[in-house]
């Protein structure tokens, strides 16, 4: 299981590359990947989900043996996580044909139901909240994580307790090469594309974790 989810994540990450590429000599195909309700937006949205379902599968397994700090972190990435996936797909209302009404229709600038879209007194919460607030807060895990890590005990033991995946350095020069390349596409969606490759560079570090102990799959 392990195996087959590495290479289909490294698969998600290429073909994303390919699309962002895709922009200088195909445009209509990038612009296709990266398009509302496009394959890439739902394929961030099931990998979300992927790794809501393995957390939970993980937590179901292991409760009974881990701490309540690590028991609570659980619960908030499974809930997280699905949170994501929700709003990626505007919680089914393309699927199921539903029309927004009422405070989403007032507030959402894309007429969705979901909370990432939303823009309330001039304040666009998907650039303030899942914009900046994440791209500061998983940047420092990518790029702080493993060299406190290994430097300060206290830090360690803290990531210990609550039982955090610490990523790779292959995982983030990875998602550090590929926000790079992202920067160059001056497409006005392709942060759809890098959300896309985002979550499954966190689903190889969830599965291949620097401390085993944590890691998603057996």
């Amino acid at each position: 299981m392990k195996k087959v989810l590495l290479i289909i994540s490294y698969l998600i990450i290429a073909v994303a590359l390919y699309s962002a590429a895709s922009f200088y000599f195909n445009y209509d195909f990038c612009h296709t990947m990266v398009a509302e309700d496009g394959p890439l937006e739902n394929l961030t949205a099931l990998v979300l989900l992927l790794i809501s379902v393995l957390f939970a599968i993980r937590l179901f397994k292991q409760y009974k043996d881990r701490n309540k700090l690590w028991v609570a972190l659980s619960l908030i990435i499974i809930i997280g996580t699905f949170f994501g996936f929700g709003e990626e797909i505007s919680w089914g209302q393309r699927i199921f044909s539903v029309e927004t009404t009422g405070f989403f229709a007032q507030h959402n600038f894309q007429g969705e139901t979901n909370l990432h879209n939303l823009e309330i007194g001039g304040v666009n919460l998907n650039k303030l909240i899942f914009s900046t607030g994440l791209v500061v807060v998983f940047g420092t895990y990518f790029v702080l994580t493993l060299l406190l890590y290994k430097k300060w005990p206290f830090f360690s033991r803290t990531i210990d307790l609550l039982g955090i995946p610490v990523p790779k350095i292959k995982y983030s020069v990875l998602i550090l090469a590929c926000t790079g390349i992202v920067l160059l596409i001056p497409e006005r969606r392709i942060w759809e594309l890098w959300e896309a490759i985002f979550v499954t560079v966190l689903l190889l570090v969830f599965i291949d974790p620097y401390n085993p102990k944590e890691k998603l799959l057996p």
